[in-house]
């Protein structure tokens, strides 16, 4: 009888990391770490909460990793997969971690450093605690890799595309992955589906037969809706007259940690602060939401007319699944095509609920398994 594996998954976000150790397919241990409002939390497998310090959340590996070698058999990990987000060819296909990665990765950390910069970081940390092991890096953008080429190239010349390595990558393909794979879709996944993943960041995806047909984040995770401290969609002249007076430097800045949510509302970018804000007669915090729903609708308005159709939108993501304010006042203006929820079934979702009413578009709520993802990528490699 073959040993089951044991595998660690690994996934930086811009505000959140997150630890699972697998056994075969079950998962055994886990932590989920994260910022709330000006608090850090840890999430664990049995749904326990505590409340962390900053240096907790810093050293959030070396924490996790004690719990690892408190389980006591599970110590001999076989592998490790780590959600790799960062924009170009090289990173759109699954591959062992190296120099040369490091490298690669080193040469366009400027190009999204919320992301890249906190994952070298984190890298360098798991080949020093786990020096023996092989890390793969699971492409979070390998899921857009074959989106038809009207949808993926921008209006350059082709000799400066090629040159400088610029299409629409599109990002959080490994949660579509596990979203596409849920059972619950199965009804649907074949045909005509809108992916909503919101989080810190967040995207809408046009899926046509599983397969990624058009995704609003583009050459980086910065593009598309206004999320929480990232600006989404911009015009260029209105990049290159903020350049007038700021660096580049200061305009990734700008564009990543101080935009958005955040920088609409000059309250907060978690959305559950601004919603209470909202309540209590915050005009800005209003508009910030607003701002955030109608983006949303616009997407997936156009993802409509680009599938000629829709038999399915889901929600994913942290606000996605935790927020049923959101999803009714998304839905809500999109009573127009036939979208229409229940209110019940959509204060109660749990993942794999459809929360549609009486029609033909069915609306569920799913949650993201990244972690399950990465581990189903790595057990493949590692055959």
């Amino acid at each position: 009888m073959a040993m089951e594996k044991i595998i660690l998954a690994i996934n930086i976000g811009s505000s959140s990391k997150k630890y699972s150790l697998y056994k075969g397919d079950s998962v055994v241990l886990n932590a989920h770490f994260e910022k709330a409002g000006d608090s850090y939390l840890v999430r664990y497998l049995n749904e326990e909460v505590k409340e962390i310090s900053t240096e907790q959340f810093d050293s959030s590996l070396e924490f996790f990793n004690k719990k690892v070698n408190e389980v006591g058999f599970f110590e001999n990990i076989t592998g490790i997969g780590f959600r790799i987000v960062a924009p170009g060819t090289y990173f759109t296909s699954n591959r062992y971690i190296d120099q040369k990665f490091l490298e690669q990765l080193s040469l366009i950390e400027l190009n999204d450093p919320a992301h890249i910069g906190q994952m070298i970081i984190e890298i360098n940390k798991v080949k020093k605690i786990f020096p023996n092991i092989n890390i793969l890096a699971v492409s979070d953008s390998a899921f857009h890799k074959n989106m038809p080429e009207v949808s993926k190239e921008y209006a350059l010349s082709r000799n400066f595309i090629q040159d400088m390595d610029i299409h629409r990558f599109g990002f959080h393909g490994v949660s579509l992955a596990s979203i596409v794979s849920n059972k619950d879709l199965s009804s649907v996944i074949g045909g005509r589906v809108i992916i909503c993943h919101l989080g810190s960041g967040c995207s809408v995806t046009a899926l046509l037969n599983s397969l990624s047909v058009d995704t609003s984040m583009g050459y980086s995770p910065v593009s598309g809706l206004t999320m929480s401290s990232r600006v989404g969609d911009i015009d260029v002249g209105a990049t290159m007259r903020i350049l007038e007076k700021n660096s580049p430097e200061d305009l990734r800045k700008i564009f990543y940690t101080e935009s958005g949510l955040l920088a609409i509302s000059e309250l907060s970018s978690d959305m559950r602060i601004l919603l209470d804000a909202e309540k209590n007669g915050n005009k800005k915090a209003s508009l910030a939401v607003e701002t955030f729903i109608y983006n949303i609708q616009k997407y997936i308005g156009a993802y409509v007319a680009v599938l000629g159709g829709i038999d399915a939108i889901v929600f994913s993501g942290t606000i996605g699944e935790r927020s049923f304010v959101i999803r009714e006042r998304i839905c809500n203006k999109l009573a127009y095509f036939g979208v229409k929820i229940d209110s019940e079934k959509n204060e109660n979702a749990v993942s794999g609920t459809d929360i549609s009413s009486l029609g033909e578009i069915k609306v569920f709520v799913i949650h993201s398994d990244e972690a399950s993802e990465i581990r189903k990528i790595v057990a493949e490699k590692i055959l």
